[in-house]
């Protein structure tokens, strides 16, 4: 009997133990994606865990490949949203983000992840230059147009016609009502 209380003792602490480890801090989601590749600059980095985070607790760092730092160092964090600023990427790479993150009555979780950024061949970009050329603009549907222009001068000679054609009519003088006499057939019976 003893035996069989230890046993169930046993087993008992050892599933109070694996529970709080379940119910640790994870990751839900990044952006940039772990291992994603980037041709556009991002101009943040953003981690959302399961818990809501601690203010203050939490660490978050962007660096190079030469582990030079490129975040902005403004940390913030809403809820279950641990979010950094990152400078304006010019050169390719891989990049590191390390990061800290803190939950209430949770132990801390750490760990990194990368993403890959591909810059652009030239990082210029196109301003407009005044120009000596006149710029014709071709309607890319000129039937559309000639059909259109071809409706207005048939309303303006139909406009021209009725116009003719009531002024006419209201001049021509009016015509006196013929009045139909009608013949009776009918005679009348006396009595």
């Amino acid at each position: 009997m003893i035996k069989r209380i230890c046993t169930v003792f046993t087993a008992l602490l050892i599933t109070c133990a694996a529970v709080p480890t379940s119910w640790a801090t994870s990751i839900v989601s990044t952006s940039p994606t772990a291992g994603s590749v980037l041709s556009i600059s991002p101009t943040a980095v953003t981690i959302k865990a399961n818990a809501d985070l601690l203010d203050g607790a939490n660490e978050i760092t962007v660096s190079d490949s030469k582990g030079i730092r490129v975040d902005d160092g403004s940390i913030q964090i809403q809820g279950s949203v641990l979010m950094v600023g990152v400078k304006p990427l010019t050169t390719s790479g891989l990049y590191t983000v390390a990061y800290t993150l803190m939950a209430i009555d949770q132990p801390p979780m750490t760990g990194t992840f990368t993403f890959l950024y591909n810059a652009p061949a030239e990082m210029a970009l196109p301003t407009p230059s005044p120009s000596d050329e006149e710029v014709l603009t071709n309607s890319p549907n000129r039937i559309t147009d000639l059909f259109v222009i071809g409706l207005m001068i048939f309303a303006f000679i139909m406009l021209i016609f009725l116009s003719r054609y009531a002024k006419q009519t209201l001049k021509a003088p009016a015509r006196p009502r013929k009045v139909k006499k009608s013949s009776s057939t009918s005679k009348k019976f006396l009595k």
